[in-house]
């Protein structure tokens, strides 16, 4: 729930930006720290600071790092129930201008971006493959993600997963690497990889959906299996 609040507190700051050209990955993370920091605020917890880490390794032993890490030592052990945990690890993408962005990424290799986080939060942020902790992925578009994302493949069958990730509420999701192209494959650095998500997805969009704004999706990982 304090991830939550947090998130619904970014569309405001992101507005009051001039030149959105100059936000990045880092900006975003940078306004959740602050987010969650006024949520700390708004409860009197001492020494906020000391709860939040950024660029966390999920495993001391490999260089393999989460953008932020939140630990909230202090919540009653029944809000599990509503998912809300401890220990917290997010991971976060910025999908910003798309000229300066022109030529860098394609529209598939995005969505394989997007994924790949998810399996990062589920392969390294809980080795014993049991969800007791806050797994998040915060997704920002500066347009309509379709003008980022390929929901349909070249075959024109429909990457069913990524719309469930972008639409509001719980979803059960599968994912299976050997429908996707090389160039998802490369991201992934393996061919043959199958892992299903529940996802609970919480989002701001503006309500002209075709007009110019910031669209922001956070999906928490509520349970998972992978098999590789």
């Amino acid at each position: 729930m304090l991830i939550e609040g947090a998130f619904l507190k970014i569309p405001e700051v992101l507005l009051s930006y001039e030149d959105r050209n100059g936000l990045y990955e880092a900006s975003i993370v940078n306004i959740l720290t602050n987010a969650v920091i006024l949520e700390f605020n708004a409860r009197n917890i001492d020494n906020p600071l000391t709860k939040l880490q950024l660029e966390k390794r999920y495993d001391i032993s490999a260089n393999i790092r989460c953008d932020l890490f939140a630990n909230f030592d202090f919540i009653d052990d029944a809000l599990q129930g509503y998912g809300c945990f401890q220990e917290n690890w997010i991971e976060t993408k910025y999908f910003g201008d798309l000229e300066r962005a022109k030529g860098t990424q394609t529209k598939s290799e995005n969505p394989a971006r997007i994924l790949y986080d998810l399996y990062r939060l589920a392969r390294y942020a809980n080795a014993e493959r049991a969800v007791n902790k806050g797994l998040y992925f915060l997704g920002v578009f500066s347009h309509a993600p379709g003008r980022y994302l390929a929901f349909n493949r070249q075959d024109s069958t429909e990457r069913t997963w990524l719309k469930s990730l972008l639409t509001c509420g719980v979803h059960d999701i599968s994912f299976d690497l050997d429908d996707e192209p090389g160039c998802i494959k490369k991201i992934f650095g393996q061919s043959s990889l199958r892992f299903a998500l529940k996802t609970r997805t919480s989002l701001f969009e503006p309500l002209d959906s075709t007009g110019d704004g910031f669209f922001g999706y956070l999906v928490q990982i509520l349970s998972f299996d992978i098999v590789e």
